[in-house]
């Protein structure tokens, strides 16, 4: 039976906003992982908390941080759903545009941080708003980016959201009609387990309608919630022997981000890499 790598796993900081980068760091790092997937969001890297005379400094500081510590970045994960103040779909112009040029500065950073990938989010429509409107300035907005991101020679992935944080890319098949609409090679899909279990499908469905995967989001649920491993019902082994069998060699984040985990961190790094080790499907 194929399986995957523990040294293809990393988690994704996101659940130690709370905490400062240099204890995410060491956590993740003594916990045996290899990626560090960054979130970037305010308190530890972001547009809004780094002065733009400042951003190069910060960027190689914390290249060097994680290089200390033996960490590679796989994605370089910016904040940009959920009601952050970044919407490339937004019908505020000066919200939307404004957004484009911060998503182009991240993906500068993207190059300058060594990170694989840069995950790219389509923004949002709000509820009572045009939808079809919304997907045509996403979509004019997402080929914008990519064309910068080609010129820098950044890869990018992207996901299935929820549909709380995106109505237009909440399955498989929006996520494909995206993808093939800004149609750029360096645009690629992402599944993330979660959400995927929300919608009621599984990673071999996302095989057999993309063919191939660039990145995997892994957390437990019931089916939601993004739990530590084991805290949930959602089938994680048997997902990861579906990326096992395809031959998948690229890197899975661990997106353990529930506000349970946020006061001890470190504890939910241990327990994942622990489940991990004793999971049939990784070796």
């Amino acid at each position: 039976m194929k399986k995957l790598s523990f040294s293809q796993f990393g988690v994704m900081s996101a659940m130690y906003q709370q905490f400062g980068l240099e204890y995410c760091v060491e956590s993740v790092a003594s916990n045996g992982f290899h990626y560090l997937d960054f979130w970037g969001g305010a308190g530890h890297y972001s547009a809004f908390d780094v002065p733009e005379s400042c951003r190069r400094a910060r960027v190689r500081e914390i290249r060097n941080l994680l290089s200390d510590w033996g960490l590679e970045m796989s994605v370089f994960t910016a904040e940009q759903s959920c009601l952050y103040p970044i919407n490339v779909a937004s019908s505020n112009s000066f919200v939307r545009q404004n957004s484009i040029e911060l998503v182009k500065k991240y993906i500068e950073d993207t190059k300058e941080f060594g990170a694989r990938y840069f995950f790219l989010q389509m923004g949002y429509p709000l509820f009572d708003e045009d939808a079809g409107e919304a997907f045509r300035r996403s979509v004019e907005a997402l080929r914008m980016l990519a064309e910068y991101a080609e010129q820098l020679g950044v890869r990018m992935v992207m996901e299935q959201l929820q549909k709380y944080e995106s109505p237009f890319c909440c399955n498989r098949d929006m996520l494909k009609r995206f993808i093939d609409m800004v149609g750029s090679p360096f645009l690629t899909a992402c599944v993330d387990c979660v959400a995927a279990a929300a919608a009621g499908e599984t990673p071999e469905e996302y095989y057999r309608v993309f063919g191939t995967v660039s990145h995997v989001h892994l957390a437990d649920g019931c089916p939601t919630g993004h739990l530590c491993p084991g805290d949930g019902e959602n089938p994680l082994a048997d997902y990861l022997r579906v990326f096992a069998e395809h031959g998948f060699d690229q890197s899975v984040t661990l997106e353990i981000n529930n506000q349970r985990y946020f006061d001890d961190p470190d504890q939910a790094a241990a327990r994942a890499a622990r489940w991990l080790r004793e999971c049939s499907a990784v070796e």
